[in-house]
């Protein structure tokens, strides 16, 4: 365990180094870790060499990160047809591993295995974007979620890294409560809960927890909610891109924008045949990731939609920049003639509307659009079933019929995401606009 210790000690100056590289420098570093991921996955692990063997291709055929385009995309029904015995490293110790399960958020769960290695890796990773906004070891960070953080390190004995546990399921005015009672100085939660906590908490109770910043996740942070957040409680808010599979894909900075982890995967942007898009232009996510030896993942399809920036940013850091990650695939909405609206430019119609607590709008397999409304305290519903009815009868045209009912409270699921925008339409229909 000490020895352990001290690895993950010597790993951490390198992997703060890491995102001060050079361009040229980058690409090298990235260009190694691929060569190595592809080889042990072609000797150990059965879905790649079968489906190299099928493709005609050899490790050593995959040399730059142009060549990486020439393996076919990995799907999660690959993964979850092929788990465990195609999908895990041959001879796999799993008393060395940690099984984690995704939130099933797309509609089915799946399992992914860390090494110990990994997930330490992942870990440290964690803590240098932390860092890099202004954390340090004996600050208190308060999670809002279901369940505790699962993980504990040698550290928190002596009193670094606190953390402390909000539950979820409080709901949002007892979650106040507790956070005006235990005073942390960051709070991690999705961008729902804390823009919920934002609400009810108001401007003045807000700065009085003098926060250092909020960090958000796993959902669609939007403009309105970032701006509102930051108003209530005097602080910036940041974003994490992550997930399970990958642990972190890329991370805001101090100047908001989002950095992609370049020494742990690498991101690229498809359209629809599956050609690589230039940056500024919108398509679907493909994720390789680098460390991962256990259940290696090259190009897979991670189901979200995202676009590459060109640009440098202020901050100094040399990782590429993630322009925007507009949503998930199936957050996207089709209207008659094909045309496809994205989630945020949904999520604005209605987040702006003061008597609406929360909301979810379902587009159903036959086009038309549900909307579900949790209001703000005591509220005239039939005005705002009227407002928000119009707004979207102006955003899609008039061509999806809408229905806005009211409820008490809104089904997070067993991991508490709020997907405020998701479409029940088949792949086949979205994919054949017209």
């Amino acid at each position: 365990m000490a020895l352990r210790y001290l690895q993950h000690l010597c790993a951490w100056p390198v992997i703060c180094r890491n995102q001060w590289m050079t361009p040229g420098e980058l690409v090298a570093m990235q260009e190694r870790a691929l060569r190595r991921l592809v080889a042990h996955a072609y000797a150990r692990v059965p879905h790649y060499r079968r489906l190299f063997d099928s493709e005609g291709l050899h490790p050593g055929s995959i040399v730059t990160l142009d060549d990486l385009r020439k393996v076919p995309v990995l799907t999660k029904e690959m993964v979850r047809a092929g788990y465990p015995g195609d999908i895990l490293v041959s001879g796999l110790d799993r008393s060395e591993c940690s099984p984690r399960m995704t939130s099933g958020s797309s509609g089915n769960k799946l399992e992914v295995m860390l090494d110990h290695r990994v997930a330490a890796l992942y870990r440290l990773m964690q803590l240098r974007q932390l860092t890099g906004l202004g954390y340090r070891p004996w600050d208190t960070m308060a999670y809002v979620r279901f369940t505790p953080p699962v993980t504990s390190i040698v550290p928190q004995k002596m009193g670094l890294f606190r953390r402390s546990f909000i539950p979820l399921e409080w709901g949002p005015e007892r979650q106040a409560e507790e956070v005006l009672r235990t005073r942390p100085r960051i709070i991690n939660a999705y961008p729902s809960v804390l823009y919920l906590l934002a609400k009810t908490l108001g401007r003045e109770d807000g700065r009085r927890l003098k926060l250092k910043f909020l960090m958000s996740n796993s959902e669609l942070l939007t403009a309105h909610a970032r701006e509102c957040m930051e108003d209530v409680f005097g602080c910036k808010v940041y974003d994490d891109y992550s997930c399970l599979e990958f642990s972190a894909i890329a991370f805001e900075c101090r100047m908001q924008k989002l950095h992609v982890a370049a020494d742990n995967v690498i991101v690229e942007v498809l359209d629809d045949r599956g050609d690589r898009l230039p940056a500024g232009e919108p398509g679907r996510m493909i994720v390789t990731s680098l460390n991962n030896y256990s259940m290696p993942y090259i190009r897979y399809e991670i189901g979200d939609v995202g676009v590459l920036s060109g640009g440098k940013c202020p901050c100094g850091r040399r990782f590429p920049v993630l322009e925007a990650i507009v949503g998930r695939c199936d957050d996207f909405l089709i209207t008659p003639s094909g045309r496809l609206v994205d989630p945020q430019t949904v999520v604005f119609q209605i987040e702006t509307i003061p008597e609406v607590r929360e909301f979810r709008v379902i587009q159903q397999e036959d086009g038309s659009l549900t909307v579900s409304i949790v209001p703000e305290g005591v509220v005239e519903f039939m005005r705002i079933r009227e407002q928000i009815a119009e707004k979207l009868k102006v955003l899609f045209g008039g061509t999806l019929p809408v229905d806005v009912i009211e409820t008490t409270a809104l089904d997070r699921g067993s991991t508490g995401k709020l997907r405020s925008v998701f479409s029940r339409r088949s792949r086949d229909v979205r994919a054949s606009p017209g």
